[in-house]
C-alpha cells in the first residue's frame, strides 16, 4: 500500500505567558492510500492542533510530516498552500464559505483556482453539480449560503472538499 501521510516524532509547543504548553509530544503514525484514520480525545487534547500541523497550516516545533513523500517542514508557505488546495480536502466544524458566492460557486472555487486545472470552467461547474446531485443538494446550487440549512451547507462543504480529487481528506470537529 502507498503511504499518503507519515508523521514522525511530531511536536508542537505553544508559549503562553512565558510558559510552555506541549500540545503534541512525539506523535508518530501513518495513513495509507484508501485507509480511514480517526483521532479521538477530550476537548483541548490537541486534535485540531494535530490537523493544522500535519496539513501545514501551522508550523511544527519538531519532527517530520511527509505527505506523498514530500517533507512539509522544508516547504515554503506558497508551496504548502498549493498542496492544500490541490491534494488535500478539508471539512471543518465551522463551515467556511464565501458569503458573496452561491453554494455551487463555493463548491467549485478550489477547482477553478487550481493550477493543475485541465478542464474548462463549464466542465468544472458540471462536475460540481454532479457532486451536489450525489449528495442530495442539487436544488440549492444557485442559493446564497445563508438561504440553506446547516445540513445542506455541511454537504456542500463535503462537495467542496472532494472537487479536486484530493489524496487525503481531513475532517475536523
Amino acid at each position: 500500500m502507498n503511504t499518503v501521510l507519515e508523521i514522525r516524532d511530531l511536536c508542537k509547543t505553544y508559549i503562553v505567558n512565558k510558559r510552555q504548553n506541549n500540545v503534541l509530544r512525539n506523535v508518530s503514525f501513518s495513513v495509507n492510500d484508501g485507509e480511514m484514520t480517526g483521532v479521538m480525545g477530550p476537548s483541548g487534547s490537541g486534535k485540531s492542533t494535530l490537523l493544522y500541523t500535519v496539513s501545514g497550516m501551522d508550523k511544527m516545533t519538531a519532527g517530520d510530516v511527509f505527505f506523498n513523500g514530500k517533507n512539509l517542514s522544508g516547504m515554503h508557505e506558497n508551496e504548502l498552500a498549493k498542496m492544500r488546495l490541490e491534494d488535500m480536502g478539508f471539512i471543518f466544524q465551522q463551515m467556511y464559505m464565501m458569503k458573496n458566492l452561491s453554494v455551487l460557486d463555493n463548491i467549485i472555487l478550489p477547482a477553478v483556482k487550481s493550477s493543475k486545472k485541465k478542464e474548462s470552467n463549464k466542465a468544472i461547474e458540471q462536475r460540481g453539480r454532479e457532486l451536489m446531485k450525489r449528495l442530495g443538494i442539487a436544488e440549492i446550487a444557485e442559493n446564497d449560503i445563508n438561504e440553506v440549512s446547516g445540513g445542506q451547507l455541511q454537504r456542500a462543504c463535503i462537495c467542496r472538499s472532494i472537487i479536486n480529487d484530493p489524496k487525503i481528506i481531513f475532517r475536523c470537529g
